[in-house]
């Protein structure tokens, strides 16, 4: 999964990519249905965890986190984007919450200290160097983490937004293993209704992109066409899909890895 492309200044684009493109994505993150279903399924997990204190990678605008705040309202958050700006806004949206700047691609970390789960959504899909991204996730996790990315084809909407390559359980699993994490979960969710989803908005991508990912707010149309998304989604089975959860608690004993779904 390495890439040898890895330049500083490929590296300086991407985060002037995401300055610009987290104000744009605002209604994107909040109302499309992709996002939502990822958030719902994160949630659950660290509901069963329950942890004292959550690190959201790839944080954007906080999301994630607000919902988490409610959730588990004791929890300690703290949120990483490798976009400034957006680092800048959410701690001024979030008193309570503690922000900070983290290019998964770079050695130098912040914050460096362990935290008792670790969530990252449709990040390493972005990262030039995805192996080495991983192994920093795992050295943040104290207890569980909480992973997404896509599995599925590489569609013309997806490397709009910033994927570089699409991955499958045996790229994953193995590495998180290695990096002292015992997977529990690997689940290829989003048979059958996510896989058509994903197959239909890329019929138009430029014309998807222009109504969905634009900085135009969703309109009241837009917003009830997502939610009904979202409830073919709830029925997507958790196999053959193209969306990859992956749940890994650090190893405290000689337990066998969890099975990997189709």
């Amino acid at each position: 999964m390495r890439r040898d492309d890895n330049t500083q200044d490929e590296r300086l684009a991407r985060a002037e990519f995401y300055d610009a493109s987290w104000d744009r994505w605002q209604d994107m993150i909040r109302y499309s249905p992709a996002p939502r279903l990822r958030r719902e399924k994160a949630l659950g997990w660290l509901r069963e965890h329950r942890p004292a204190t959550v690190l959201d990678v790839g944080c954007g605008n906080g999301e994630l986190l607000s919902e988490v705040q409610r959730v588990l309202p004791g929890a300690r958050l703290t949120g990483a984007d490798i976009s400034p700006a957006v680092v800048a806004a959410n701690a001024a949206r979030f008193p309570g919450m503690a922000f900070a700047v983290m290019n998964l691609d770079e050695d130098a970390q912040a914050p460096m200290e362990r935290h008792d789960a670790v969530v990252c959504m449709e990040v390493v899909e972005h990262c030039l160097d995805p192996e080495a991204a991983l192994e920093r996730l795992a050295a943040l996790t104290g207890h569980v983490l909480v992973l997404s990315v896509p599995c599925g084809p590489l569609f013309a909407l997806d490397r709009q937004v910033g994927h570089t390559l699409h991955f499958a359980p045996a790229d994953i699993v193995p590495l998180l293993e290695r990096a002292g994490l015992r997977v529990e979960l690997a689940q290829r969710w989003g048979f059958p209704f996510f896989n058509l989803y994903k197959h239909a908005i890329n019929l138009r991508p430029q014309a998807m992109a222009e109504a969905f990912l634009s900085d135009k707010p969703y309109s009241a149309g837009q917003k009830l066409l997502a939610s009904a998304a979202l409830a073919a989604f709830r029925l997507c089975l958790p196999w053959w899909g193209y969306q990859l959860f992956v749940v890994a608690r650090r190893k405290t004993s000689g337990k066998a890895s969890a099975g990997t779904t189709k």
